[in-house]
């Protein structure tokens, strides 16, 4: 008796836990683990002491706090992959929270494990592929979203104090998110508060002092966790050159992430005016532009405020609407099949807004009958199932045609508003189908909720497995390849030396991005390699890991010292580079030092009296005989 007791208890631990292993079992044997891009790469190594040789806290995509914490346990622990067992804990753990949050609202054994498997599926099937090749951005918006889930599904019967401390969870996991990425979660932010006002709007008599003060002590305390997250890090950012770099960041950011540099043809007056030639306009299209110190943040302010009025004058807000609305409308629409699509986020959204209405409509029923309340009360159910439903549509359709208008929708961000919605959308199923009073009718929804969910998972989960499969093989691929190039960098017999690689060239292979993965070959020793762009270009961490290696300036390290090194892959232009030293007065000739696994080629850079040598690298010193420059 004792031990049924004991198992009938933590019944719900028991099956969330099961659940949580079965998902971890599966996606370990059949997987490996990988950071999503070359971006996620170089945070990794940041706060592993990878780039500059010990670990850091600024890691400058992220909020100081969570960045400084991640460091400090790789300075505890230097060999553990820290910063992968931190995104993996975000992601399990959140799905632990839900599918523990759900078995709540199920009374029989059979419902919490059709619930169980139901959600399971449906986790695995969407969100694999970021389980798998993980992304900080997707990260954010998974503990948002845990949070908006953990807030609608908390009960409305508590008592002030009680529901408050109830969702101190929910509080700190908004402040992690913001720390994690806060663009994204302020960009999510407005569909949380979606969340909160469709809560507060469920109560009987919402504006009372005791209904303020329950919600508004929970929203003061997410601005709180939020406030004090961006304050430690400003205090964190506040020296000169990290506020100068901070600048430059931002202005970078908006060039290349919303607009783009102009061709130098049609706006060479304006590339003029503020002393940029056109061998230096070339660095920041290929975003070489590490190798210029006058390519600094308000010549980089500049050229985007040019940029941006340009392509506003070129397509008027009011001329690109309509396209935008049809490309936003085809994407949430269309199914399987239809290129460009959002299948199967979209659907499985979409089952969600026709689940929460269908819900309102037999909410108030006893068996035939409605019940004493009054069809008044009836439709007031299903009236307020409908504004909470047009409120969170509409907050969807303004964040999207945002993003859709700015012209910045990978992935990362559209599946991660899609995810943010679809808990929102589960929590309301959740609450609205406990209203129920019929028994019968109640186990009817649940069986059709569970069919119509359980079928989208069951054809989405192959695909899925598959597809990530492929992708994971294309990886490893490319891995090779990277791998045999920083293994030959690194070596022994080079370790004195410095290479500067062509930004493109380390992106990605034949379209597959370069990434790493999280808990294999982990070394996280000092690396004598750095890329002449990127996001991390001119910050303090770069110019820190450059002084390291006795480099203060890219452009004269590359001509003068005898071991610094130029490295591009085979099919990178690089006529760019002996242009620019001719540009600056300062010609070069470039050899061929050596070729990486028929890939990547690595060049010394000299001074020249008599102008640069380009055309012997179109006689066979490593480039190709057809290779076209521009």
């Amino acid at each position: 008796m004792g031990v049924k007791y004991q198992l009938k208890k933590y019944e719900n631990w028991i099956i969330a836990l099961a659940a949580l292993a079965a998902l971890a079992l599966f996606t370990g044997f059949k997987f490996d683990y990988f950071y999503d891009l070359n971006d996620d790469v170089l945070m990794k190594d940041i706060l592993a002491g990878v780039y500059t040789g010990t670990p850091e806290g600024h890691n400058i995509q992220m909020l100081w706090p969570v960045s400084a914490f991640i460091s400090l346990l790789y300075r505890a622990a230097g060999d553990i992959p820290w910063y992968g067992l931190f995104l993996c804990i975000c992601h399990y753990g959140i799905f632990f929270l839900i599918v523990k949050r759900s078995l709540g609202f199920a009374v029989t054994l059979p419902g919490k494990l059709l619930a169980v498997l139901v959600e399971g599926m449906l986790f695995t099937g969407l969100f694999l592929e970021h389980l798998v090749f993980a992304q900080y951005t997707v990260t954010c918006t998974l503990l948002g979203a845990g949070a908006a889930f953990w807030f609608y599904t908390t009960d409305m019967e508590l008592g002030p104090k009680k529901f408050i401390l109830k969702n101190i969870p929910a509080v700190m996991l908004v402040s992690a998110a913001y720390l994690v990425r806060s663009e994204m979660l302020l960009l999510v932010l407005p569909m949380i508060c979606v969340a909160g006002a469709a809560k507060w709007g469920s109560e009987e008599k919402i504006f009372t002092k005791e209904h303020a003060f329950k919600y508004l002590t929970v929203i003061g305390l997410i601005l709180a966790g939020i406030l004090a997250g961006q304050a430690a890090h400003e205090i964190a950012y506040s020296s000169e050159e990290w506020r100068t770099f901070t600048e430059f960041f931002n202005n970078r950011t908006e060039l290349y992430d919303f607009q783009a540099p102009p061709e130098f043809g049609a706006h060479q007056a304006f590339y003029e005016s503020i002393g940029l030639s056109e061998q230096e306009k070339i660095l920041l299209d290929n975003y070489n532009f590490g190798m210029d110190e006058e390519i600094d943040e308000v010549m980089v302010g500049e050229i985007a405020e040019y940029a941006g009025r340009n392509k506003s004058a070129k397509t008027p807000f009011m001329e690109k609407l309509p396209g935008v609305l049809g490309a936003y409308l085809y994407r949430f629409l269309h199914g399987p099949g239809a290129v460009g699509s959002d299948y199967p986020w979209n659907y499985a959204v979409i089952l969600g807004y026709v689940g929460v209405l269908g819900l309102a409509v037999p909410r108030k029923y006893a068996g035939n009958k409605i019940q004493q309340e009054g069809k008044a009360t009836y439709f007031k159910n299903i009236l307020g199932a409908v504004w909470k439903l047009a409120f969170l549509f509409l907050v969807r359709t303004l964040l999207w045609m945002y993003i859709l208008m700015r012209e910045r929708a990978p992935e990362r961000i559209t599946h991660s508003l899609y995810l943010m919605e679809l808990c929102i959308l589960g929590a309301m199923l959740l609450v609205h189908w406990q209203k129920i009073c019929c028994r019968k009718v109640k186990n009817a929804w649940a069986l059709a909720l569970a069919a119509g969910f359980g079928l989208l998972a069951l054809n989405t989960l192959p695909v899925g497995t598959e597809m990530v499969s492929a992708r994971q093989k294309e990886r490893e691929a490319v891995k090779g390849l990277y791998r045999e190039l920083y293994d030959r960098l690194s070596s022994e017999e080079n370790a004195g030396n410095f290479y500067l690689i062509d930004v493109y060239s380390s992106v990605a292979h034949d379209s597959v991005p370069y990434s790493e993965k999280m808990f294999a070959d982990v070394d996280n020793s000092l690396d004598n390699y750095d890329i002449m762009g990127g996001w991390a270009c001119k910050s303090p961490l770069q110019r820190k890991k450059l002084a390291a290696f006795g480099i203060e300036n890219m452009e004269q390290a590359l001509r003068d010292k005898e071991n610094v090194y130029f490295v591009r892959k085979n099919t990178e232009d690089m006529e760019w580079l002996a242009a620019y030293y001719e540009d600056h007065g300062t010609p070069v000739k470039v050899s061929l030092a050596d070729t990486v696994a028929d890939v990547f080629e690595i060049y010394r850079v000299e001074a020249a009296e008599n102008g640069g040598d380009i055309g012997a690298l179109k006689d066979g010193n490593g480039a190709k005989e057809d290779q076209q420059w521009e």
